[in-house]
This record gives structure tokens, C-alpha cells and sequence, in this order.
């Protein structure tokens, strides 16, 4: 059963806005393609996370996820910058949730 609230659509627009930006960036030319590549691997990894249980856990994928999108942020290359920015943010507040640093009421 899953339950629909505003955790789950933080998540999921995290994630799915990881994704997208990956595939933006997969598609343009430039030298950062195994960054979008672990994009892409951690942004479908923490969409899956939402539905079953995932060996590494949600707070894991997040984290790495938010490793990749901070490292993206500042290289250069194809891809939407503003995009990169709000997957980061509310990565950043899955993992600081997760990681009981930030109490959101409601969540």
C-alpha cells in the first residue's frame, strides 16, 4: 500500500527531475556523460525506492544523488542549470529529513 503524501511528492519530483536532467544531459555533447550516467542510475534507483524496499536504503541513494546533482551544478556542459538547482534542494531535504537534522511539520 503507499501511502500519498508530501514526502512521497517531495520525492518524487526530486527524483523526476534527476532524471529528466539526465537525459537532457545525456543527450547534449559534452565530457561529463558519467556523472548524467550515475544521475540517471540514482534518480531511477530513488523513484523505485518509492514503491519497494531497496537493499541500500532511500537515505543512501539521496545522498548520492545529491553528491552527483552538487558536482553537476558546477560543471560545465548541456543541460538545464535550474533543473540541476530544485533536484538538489529537495534532495537536500529528503536527506536532511532522513537524517532527523531538519523537522518539517506534516511530513
Amino acid at each position: 500500500m503507499i501511502t500519498i503524501d508530501l514526502w512521497f511528492f517531495i520525492t518524487l519530483i526530486a527524483a523526476g527531475l534527476a532524471v529528466w536532467d539526465a537525459i537532457i544531459r545525456l543527450r547534449g555533447k559534452g565530457n561529463n556523460s558519467i556523472l548524467a550516467i550515475l544521475e540517471l542510475i540514482f534518480g531511477g534507483l530513488l523513484l523505485l525506492s518509492l514503491f519497494v524496499a531497496i537493499p541500500i536504503g532511500t537515505a543512501l541513494v539521496a545522498l548520492l544523488l545529491l553528491i552527483v546533482l552538487l558536482i553537476l551544478i558546477f560543471l560545465p556542459g548541456r543541460g538545464a542549470r535550474t533543473i540541476t538547482i530544485i533536484a538538489a534542494v529537495l534532495t537536500a531535504v529528503i536527506v536532511l529529513v532522513n537524517a532527523g537534522w531538519l523537522s518539517i511539520p506534516g511530513l
